[in-house]
């Protein structure tokens, strides 16, 4: 006897999908710390946090077709902070909060232009 499901298989949202992109950013600097390619340092983990999640936000931000302004905003905002986390010992952290300022300025005028 055979039974027939009538299973909805949906796609993973947002949320889930980044969660593994979490757990996979992690993951590898777990790995690159743990065998010792880079030496550890604390104020670089926000880089291995923020810079996978960001650039994903970013990716679907353009592919969302709902809120993908709210997504670029906080995909910019992440993918920010981890360039200052990686690079703040090369780049001065105000001129980083400068051009973060600017993207989100021209993020909002290009928003404001789209509703009206």
């Amino acid at each position: 006897m055979k039974t027939q499901r009538n299973v909805n298989y949906r796609s993973l949202d947002y949320g889930a999908k980044a969660l593994i992109v979490l757990v996979l950013s992690i993951g590898f600097a777990a790995i690159v710390y743990g065998v010792q390619m880079i030496p550890f340092d604390l104020f670089n983990l926000p880089a291995w946090v923020f810079g996978p999640l960001g650039v994903y936000t970013l990716i679907y931000s353009f592919v969302a077709g709902k809120d993908a302004i709210y997504y670029l905003v906080w995909g910019s905002v992440m993918f920010i902070v981890a360039a200052t986390s990686a690079f703040y010992k090369m780049v001065n952290v105000i001129i980083v909060f400068g051009v973060l300022l600017i993207v989100l300025a021209v993020i909002g005028l290009i928003a404001y232009r789209r509703s009206r």
